[in-house]
């Protein structure tokens, strides 16, 4: 069967995921996370791809990737072949070192970029590995005190316009253990319930979208999907509204 073509992101922005076969580690020491730093910024500058964000896990990497020429498919499969090829000679393996596709999700609005920043930039702290700020391969030191692969002046400016208030700003988002439920609302394709009525409250409390009430109901749906996919039939579940209730008022 023919893989289906990626969805194309409006914005162009893209999480990429890039996993170990089997959850194989892809790093053993930190000449191989260099080695990959190195082929992330050399391609991505080649194909003109923008890094936004990245973290370098054990098996697995996130990355933060603005691609407006359609070229995510190439930078990917040049990084990957590359380390693989590396890896695999130094270590006096064969065969596939990666899954065997990227997965991409694409951010089509402000919300999910932040959330995203957020996700990426935690995951070790989440991973029980070390604090956020003490973690050697992500973008967090980049974000803070200065980029060698992203581009840290548009990071800063999803904050504020000010860079000392962006900073500060940045710090404090990175520090809010008890927002990673939300996080994960945003970055998992399939939700719970109880995650989806976490996601509400947290878009009320943030306004933005309006308190929930009998003649704004499908406002409400529409603008939370703009934000996060979630079906119909959940959101009305989680809601507690019936179907026929809601499509008689788009009747309406």
């Amino acid at each position: 069967m023919p893989r289906m073509a990626r969805k194309i992101s409006k914005t162009g922005f893209y999480h990429i995921i890039i996993r170990g076969v089997n959850k194989t580690e892809i790093f053993v020491d930190d000449e191989d996370r260099k080695t990959f730093l190195h082929l992330l910024k050399y391609y991505s500058i080649g194909l003109n791809c923008k890094v936004y964000a990245y973290c370098l896990m054990d098996n697995h990497v996130h990355l933060l990737i603005e691609d407006k020429e359609l070229k995510i498919g190439e930078l990917m499969k040049n990084i990957t072949c590359v380390y693989a090829g590396e890896f695999n000679k130094k270590y006096g393996r064969v065969g596939h070192l990666f899954q065997d596709r990227f997965k991409s999700q694409n951010i089509e609005n402000q919300t999910y970029l932040l959330r995203l920043i957020r996700y990426i930039h935690r995951n070790p702290e989440k991973a029980g590995i070390c604090k956020t700020e003490n973690y050697r391969w992500s973008s967090y030191s980049e974000v803070i005190y200065g980029s060698k692969i992203i581009d840290r002046d548009f990071i800063l400016s999803t904050y504020n316009d000010n860079k000392f208030y962006a900073i500060n700003e940045f710090r404090k988002q990175m520090t809010e253990n008890n927002d990673d439920v939300i996080d994960d609302v945003f970055i998992e394709e399939n939700i719970t319930d109880a995650q989806v009525r976490s996601f509400i409250d947290y878009v009320i409390k943030n306004k933005e979208i309006p308190e929930i009430n009998e003649k704004n109901l499908v406002e409400v749906v529409y603008r939370i999907r703009e934000i996060k996919k979630i079906s119909i039939e959940q959101i009305l579940r989680v809601l507690e509204v019936s179907k026929t209730k809601y499509y008689n008022q788009i009747k309406k």
